[in-house]
Formats: structure tokens, sequence, C-alpha cells
């Protein structure tokens, strides 16, 4: 069984931060929109009695009831929306946290041997590289890149974006443009393999891109060293024959030294 190494907590912090927030806010405009109804309650019953009083009780209640309605709906639309659109972005993050608890199980599942660390901050020139996961063992050194999406996703692999075509809730069909994480991945090997070399290490990193929901349909053309695999597709099969079958081989002392050197960089936090 693989030694799994979690640097940072990333995605999990910014999770726990934004339900925070959220809920901190829901209380806040729940008080603001209760605060917001008996006011408009107490102006709708003191505009009764004044009707009542001057007899022009039955027009204006008409056109108070409307206005009162017509309030409350204003005010009850303008909250759902500023809450609904605030999950949006916690529903991304509980996305790829469970891509990444599922790619840890596919990975622990490598040979004795073999050290994966995730959540590494690789920085070169001043640039930085947030990096799911880093495989090391004795056949070489592997960058993975982690994707949760669901859908039908397409393009080439050589394009700058890809086409992520989803059904919506209604079952109306729409379409997203997503970032390639081919080109996100390479940018990943070029910092890692200079962080290695200023420290005497000049060996091949290879990249994988792990699409880790199974509800993830791909349909790519084009060619790259590069390889993208979906759990749909036996993708964690796949992926670990891959690295098992990795042909820049590495000895002991390499190892134990290239693990020394990811372990001293920085977490993503």
């Amino acid at each position: 069984m693989a030694k799994i190494i979690k640097k940072g907590y990333q995605l999990e912090k910014e999770c726990y931060a934004i339900k925070k927030m959220q809920a901190d806010k829901s209380a806040r405009d729940i008080r603001k929109f209760v605060k917001f109804t008996f006011a408009l309650i107490a102006i709708y019953v003191a505009s009764i009695i004044i009707s009542i009083v001057t007899d022009i009780f039955s027009k204006l209640f008409i056109v108070l009831t409307v206005c009162f309605v017509m309030a409350l709906m204003v005010a009850a639309c303008v909250y759902l929306s500023d809450n609904i659109s605030k999950y949006v972005d916690t529903d991304i993050l509980i996305s790829g946290i469970q891509g990444e608890r599922i790619t840890t199980q596919v990975l622990a599942a490598l040979p004795d041997g073999y050290t994966v660390f995730q959540n590494v901050m690789v920085t070169y020139n001043n640039k930085k590289s947030e990096i799911d996961d880093i495989v090391v063992g004795k056949s070489g050194v592997f960058i993975i890149e982690v994707k949760n999406h669901n859908g039908h996703i397409i393009g080439d692999i050589n394009d700058i974006s890809w086409i992520q075509q989803k059904v919506g809730r209604g079952g109306t069909p729409y379409a997203n443009s997503m970032c390639n994480p081919v080109k996100q991945i390479g940018t990943h090997i070029y910092r890692l393999a200079n962080y290695l070399r200023q420290n005497g290490v000049n060996t091949y990193i290879e990249g994988m891109v792990y699409f880790a929901n199974k509800a993830c349909l791909l349909s790519l053309t084009g060619a790259s060293a590069i390889s993208v695999y979906s759990s749909s597709e036996r993708g964690e099969e796949q992926l670990c024959s891959r690295i098992l079958s990795g042909n820049h081989k590495l000895d002991f002392r390499d190892i134990n030294y290239i693990c020394k050197l990811i372990d001293q960089l920085d977490n993503c936090e």
C-alpha cells in the first residue's frame, strides 16, 4: 500500500470558511427579512385602520393588499436568489474534495515503496503551482491533476479550452467552457522539474489527468505526452497501471532524496 502524505487542506478550509460565512450571512438576512415583514404588516394594519375610519376601506384595502403581497414577494425573491447564488461556490469546493478523496483511494492501492504527496505548492521564478498529487516510486515521478466534473466533455488535447455538456435539473441541456487541464499540468511539470533540477535532481516527470467522477464521459481527440483517464472508463486501473509501468527508473537513494525535497515544499493552504 502506498504512503499518503497530505500536505494541505486548502479545499476543506475554503469550504468551511464559506459555509461559516454563508451561515452568518443567512442569519443576518433572516433577521432583516423578519423585521421588514413586521414593518410591512404594521404599515398594512395601520393603513386598514385609517381607511376604515375615513370610509375609503373597500378601494384602499385592495390597493394595500396588492402592494403588501408584491413587496413580500420581491423581498423573498431577493433573499432567496442572493442565498442560492452563494451556495454555487460551496458545491464546486465539495465536488473538488470528493474528487480528491476518490483519487486518494485509487492511489493508495499502489504497492509499498510508492509515496503520494497531496496538495503541494511548488514555486519557481516567483510563480506558483498548486499540485493535486505527486507520486514518487521506483518507476519514476508523476504529477496527477484531479478533476471531478460530470457530463460529456468534448475537445482536443491541444485546445486551450474544452466544452462540458450537461443537463440541467429541469432536463434542459446546456454547455460550459472549461480550461484544458492538460495545459495546466504542463505548467506544473515545468515548475516541479526545475525545482528538482535546482536541487541536483534531473529526472523526467510524467503528467496525467484523472477525471474521478463516474458520471463524466470524455470525447477527446489529438495526442499528447500527458495521458487523460476517466473513472467511467476504468480510469483507476489505467492510472495505476501507467504509474507502475513507468520506464524512468529511480533507485532507493533517489526516491528518498526526491521525497525529502517534495516534503520541504509549501502546503496548499
